[in-house]
């Protein structure tokens, strides 16, 4: 079984006088989006019913805290900066609080095109150190 989030820090794939090229995915995405966040601010509160979802940090870093949807209570922190990338399958919580002024490059195996990114969204609150996931829809 797959972990449900992964970090890894990604090295140039190829270099040269003229500069490097880094891979960032090699799989089907029908999203890319590129985010800037304010230091302190927050992202997400949320987990995607289908969609697998990929954040590449360029500069910057956040806390990033995570739980599986069924067991929200669970959470994991971790800290996420320029250079990595990390991966979260569906129905996993997640939320970015930028701990400096912070880009990163978001990208969804989901559209987000139309109303089908907000069907497959579930926004949850983040109280006392948990996450509290609203009754199924």
């Amino acid at each position: 079984m797959k972990p449900a989030v992964t970090i890894a820090t990604l090295r140039p794939a190829f270099r040269d006088q003229r500069g490097e090229i880094t891979d960032l995915l090699n799989r089907k995405i029908s999203h890319v989006g590129y985010i800037t966040t304010a230091k302190g601010a927050v992202r997400a509160s949320h987990y995607h019913g289908k969609s697998h979802q990929f954040n590449y940090i360029v500069s910057g870093a956040f806390e990033v805290l995570t739980a599986p949807a069924r067991a929200p209570r669970q959470v994991t922190r971790r800290v996420v900066k320029a250079g990595q990338l990390i991966t979260i399958a569906p129905r996993t919580i997640h939320r970015f609080k930028a701990l400096k002024k912070a880009v990163l490059v978001d990208m969804i195996s989901e559209s987000r095109g139309g109303n089908g990114y907000e069907r497959d969204v579930v926004r949850v609150a983040y109280e006392d150190g948990v996450f509290v996931v609203p009754p199924r829809r």
